[in-house]
C-alpha cells in the first residue's frame, strides 16, 4: 500500500515564554503568520469571537451602534441606512469581531440579534489565534521552530529579495501601504528592457501576495512595478495578482476579502483588502519601525531561557537597554514566575551598555 500523502497544509504553533507563534505552512513553506501575546490576550477582542455586548450609544449620522464588550476598547457596529428596531441603547446583542483594533480604533462588529439570556457584557464563544486556517494545530518541532522564529524576523524587514533576484520594498503609511519592486542584482539576460521588466514583475506576483499574508497587511496596498511596460503587459499583472489571491483561499482557508484594481499605465496596482487583525508589525514595532520595549523584552526572555537550559548550575545575567529592562523588571506578563516553574536557576537583570539595541546574555 501506498503511505498515506502528508497534509497539504498544517497549522505548527511554537509557544514560548511571552506570547505564542502559529504558521501557516503550505507544502512546507511558510505562507500565514499570527502572534498572539500573553500581554493582550485579556485586554482585547480578537477577530472571529461572539460577545454579548451592551449598546451604550445610536449614532445615525454615521449608520452605527456603539457597543460595550466588557474588554477592549468601544466597538463599532455598522447598520447601515436602517436599523433593527430591537438595536437600541441599553439592548444585549449578540455581535462578532469583523475587525480587530487599531490605530486607536476600536473594534468592528457584525450584529447577530439580541444577546441570549445570561449575563452582559460577556464573551459568548472564543476564538483561537489561527481562527480561519484549516485543520487543528500541532507543536512545532525544533527546525520548524527556527524556521518559523526566521519568518517572523523577516517578515519585519522592510526588504524583501524576490525570487531569481531583485527586492521589493514594503513601507506602511497611515493611508495604505507602498510596495515597490526594484531590480536589484537581478540579472537582465538579454537586451531588452521591457521583456527583462515583465519577467521581473510577473515573479514578483506571488512574493508579493505571500508578504501581504506573512505580514497580515489590509486596507489600501499599492504596488509600484517597474517598467519599461509593453502592451498587454498590465493586463498578465492584473491577472497574476488576482490569480495569486484565488489561489489563497484554496485548502479551506478563510481569505479577507480583496478586490485588485487594473494595473494603471503608471505600472500602478491598487489593492483593497479586508482588515481583520492587528498587522505583525502593529504588534512588535513602535511608530519608528523599531521594535517595541516588550518585543525587546520577550527576545531577551527566551535568551535566558535557553541559557539556563545550559548553565548547568551557573549564573546567567540577562543584560538589556534601559526600555526594555523596565518592562523586565515590571514583569506584568510574570514570567519570573513561568521561569521559576519551568527552568529554574539563578539569574541576574542589568542595565546594559550604552547604545546597546539588543539583549543579552552572559554565564559566568
Amino acid at each position: 500500500m501506498n503511505a498515506p500523502k502528508p497534509p497539504t497544509r498544517e497549522i505548527v504553533i511554537h509557544e514560548r515564554i511571552g506570547e505564542l507563534r502559529a504558521a501557516l505552512f503550505d507544502r512546507d513553506r511558510i505562507v500565514e503568520l499570527r502572534l498572539e501575546r500573553w500581554s493582550t490576550h485579556e485586554s482585547r477582542v480578537r477577530w472571529g469571537q461572539i460577545y454579548a455586548g451592551r449598546v451604550t450609544a445610536i449614532d445615525g449620522r454615521i449608520g452605527g451602534a456603539f457597543v460595550d464588550l466588557g474588554v477592549g476598547e468601544p466597538a463599532f457596529a455598522p447598520f447601515g441606512r436602517e436599523r433593527e428596531a430591537e438595536l437600541r441603547v441599553g439592548a444585549a446583542v449578540a455581535v462578532r469581531i469583523v475587525r480587530e483594533a487599531e490605530g486607536g480604533k476600536g473594534p468592528a462588529l457584525a450584529y447577530e440579534g439580541l444577546a441570549p439570556q445570561g449575563p452582559c457584557p460577556r464573551l459568548l464563544e472564543d476564538a483561537t489565534p489561527w481562527q480561519g486556517w484549516p485543520g487543528e494545530p500541532r507543536e512545532a518541532d525544533e527546525d520548524e521552530i527556527d524556521r518559523i522564529d526566521a519568518a517572523f524576523e523577516a517578515a519585519l524587514h522592510t526588504e524583501v529579495p524576490i525570487a531569481g533576484g531583485g527586492r521589493l520594498t514594503i513601507e506602511r503609511t497611515r493611508a495604505l501601504t507602498a510596495v515597490d519592486v526594484d531590480s536589484a542584482n537581478r540579472e537582465t539576460g538579454g537586451t531588452d528592457p521591457a521583456r527583462f521588466a515583465r519577467g521581473l514583475n510577473l515573479a514578483a506576483v506571488p512574493e508579493i501576495v505571500r508578504q501581504i499574508r506573512l505580514r497580515g497587511l489590509g486596507g489600501l496596498i499599492c504596488v509600484d512595478f517597474t517598467g519599461p511596460r509593453r502592451k498587454g503587459d498590465a493586463e498578465a499583472l492584473t491577472k497574476a495578482l488576482i490569480s495569486a489571491f484565488d489561489a489563497e483561499k484554496n485548502g479551506g482557508v478563510a481569505a479577507p476579502k480583496t478586490e485588485v484594481l487594473p494595473v494603471s499605465r503608471f505600472g500602478i496596482a491598487e489593492i483593497a483588502r479586508q482588515k481583520r487583525r492587528q498587522a505583525l508589525a502593529d504588534i512588535c514595532l513602535d511608530a519608528a519601525g523599531q521594535p517595541t520595549a516588550e518585543t525587546l523584552a520577550i527576545e531577551g526572555i527566551n535568551r535566558l531561557a535557553a541559557a539556563l537550559k545550559g548553565a548547568k548550575g551557573r549564573t546567567v545575567t540577562l543584560y538589556a537597554p534601559a526600555a526594555p529592562l523596565a518592562f523586565l523588571e515590571a514583569d506584568p506578563i510574570g514570567w519570573r514566575q513561568d521561569i521559576a516553574d519551568t527552568i529554574g536557576g539563578q539569574f541576574h537583570l542589568r542595565l546594559g551598555r550604552p547604545n546597546q539595541t539588543q539583549c543579552e546574555v552572559v554565564i559566568a
